[in-house]
């Protein structure tokens, strides 16, 4: 048997750290992979194998949850809203990362507690005082450093230009993930994490095929593999990111959810050879100390939430 001694103690801070930072690792080396197909095929049938191969590593989970048992569900219109929602964040995420340079697509998705908090607010109610609300305006305020919404800009929407577009992706997919945790939140009151995450794949499996239409094509091995990989280590990143959350409170966390910058900007250089624009990466900055400063203050409020269902935002 393989001695993992190196590791920290089980249930330690560390332990919970060093899974968080494996998680993301995984998550970056999925969303490197799906750029490489990116073009190759539909957008649909990456979105189907994703979510496929991603519900085969997430099965144990169900079954020690109860098996099909724990899948029965009084809040089906529930599910079905957050699954729809997971699943359009997912292609416009997937549809970003084949548009643009992978830390770029990083830092926009990096937006999302910002959108949490602002949905948070007009959603449910919750209270957003001055500090948060500033922390939000700096957050926003990075968004435009990177975005530049100058006459060249302009000139790009009009013109369907490719960083445009993807720019507008990301941000609808980091906007509608906000919506989807909201979503999450509502039916945490009654539904088990597994329950939500099944749904949200399943929605993925009926979706992808939907979407692809008769674009979608049989991979060569090569290809296939990449496919299937994609939604096995996208669903052993979901596996680690809730042990994460289950070992350490999210204020410990999530900040190192972050160094997936670190990872895009690496996969991005060795294989594309691209090197993050320096606009993007200030209002990077910006936007991830504006992050961590609303996840501190949120703390308090983020432990009332089951942990498992907090990683259920990452949508790629």
């Amino acid at each position: 048997m393989i001695s993992f001694s190196f590791l920290p103690p089980a249930g330690s801070t560390g332990r919970a750290i060093l899974t968080m930072i494996g998680a993301v690792a995984l998550f970056s080396s999925m969303n490197a992979m799906i750029k490489s197909l990116g073009g190759h095929y539909p957008l649909g049938q990456i979105v189907f194998f994703r979510a496929l191969f991603a519900m085969l590593v997430l099965w144990p989970m169900i079954h020690r949850a109860g098996g099909l048992c724990s899948l029965k569900t009084k809040r089906p219109w529930g599910h079905l809203a957050r699954s729809c929602i997971g699943v359009i964040s997912m292609s416009c995420g997937f549809t970003a990362i084949t548009l643009l340079p992978l830390a770029t697509a990083a830092a926009f998705a990096f937006t999302a507690p910002l959108w949490t908090t602002t949905l948070g607010a007009l959603v449910l109610g919750e209270t957003v005082r001055w500090r948060r609300a500033l922390a939000l305006i700096v957050g926003f305020g990075g968004v435009l450093v990177m975005v530049r919404p100058d006459a060249a800009l302009l000139g790009q929407i009009a013109a369907g230009g490719k960083t445009a577009l993807g720019c507008a992706f990301a941000l609808a997919s980091a906007a509608l993930a906000a919506c989807a945790m909201i979503s999450v939140r509502r039916l945490s009151a009654t539904e088990r994490s597994t329950t939500i995450v099944f749904y949200f794949m399943l929605a993925g499996c009926l979706y992808g095929p939907l979407i692809a239409g008769s674009d979608f094509r049989l991979p060569d091995l090569h290809d296939g593999m990449i496919l299937a990989s994609i939604g096995l280590v996208g669903g052993a990143a979901q596996l680690l990111l809730t042990n994460a959350y289950r070992g350490a409170p999210v204020a410990v966390i999530a900040p190192f959810d972050y160094t997936a910058m670190i990872w895009a900007t690496a996969y991005g250089f060795m294989i594309w050879g691209e090197v993050p624009d320096g606009r993007v990466m200030l209002g990077a900055v910006i936007v991830i100390g504006s992050g961590i400063y609303i996840t501190l203050r949120e703390a308090r409020l983020l432990r009332q939430i089951p942990s498992p269902l907090i990683s259920q935002t990452k949508m790629g």
